[in-house]
């Protein structure tokens, strides 16, 4: 099966939402999902944004009985490590079901790579639920190290409740 990696453009967002919807339902996550639609779109395509995305698009004759125009995506932003310098922080790398074991979620993170060094970015950072055992065997094949292990870190984060809590 072909597919065309491509930045995602403004027209996209209604697709994209469709699969950080189905991302949140593997990973038994809806109940997080605050984001819409239009959120997406100010924040992903406006004049300075504060994410960037790739799909990968099927070909008009792949496309079956859903319709939808894309197989997956990943989605990304700019970060910075005080210890390397600039760093590409990978949000989201999705495949639809019925698209895994094809190699796709593999061709992703390589286009994410040469956007990435592109950049000049000398890392990528990712979170992922320690369950989901395929996103580690891929991230692990390319070589990924899992940080939890060395140097030991772990992930936190301040929801928007403690940022208001903090800021007082």
């Amino acid at each position: 099966m072909e597919f065309h990696i491509r930045p995602a453009e403004s027209r996209d967002c209604p697709h994209i939402m469709t699969m950080i919807r189905e991302l949140a339902e593997y990973e038994k996550i809806t109940h997080f999902i605050k984001l819409t639609e239009e959120a997406l779109l100010r924040d992903g395509f406006g004049e300075s944004p504060w994410f960037h995305s790739l799909v990968a698009e099927l070909p008009e004759k792949e496309r079956g009985d859903t319709g939808g125009p894309f197989a997956g995506y990943a989605l990304f932003a700019n970060s910075y490590n005080s210890w390397t310098g600039r760093t590409l922080h990978l949000e989201d790398l999705y495949v639809s079901p019925q698209y895994r074991g094809k190699g796709l979620g593999k061709e992703l993170m390589k286009s994410v790579a040469q956007v990435a060094l592109k950049s000049g970015c000398s890392q990528i950072h990712l979170s992922v639920l320690k369950w989901n055992t395929p996103a580690i065997t891929l991230y692990k094949s390319l070589g990924a190290q899992n940080l939890t292990e060395q140097p030991g870190y772990q992930v936190m984060c301040f929801k928007e409740d403690a940022l208001k809590t903090m800021s007082c």
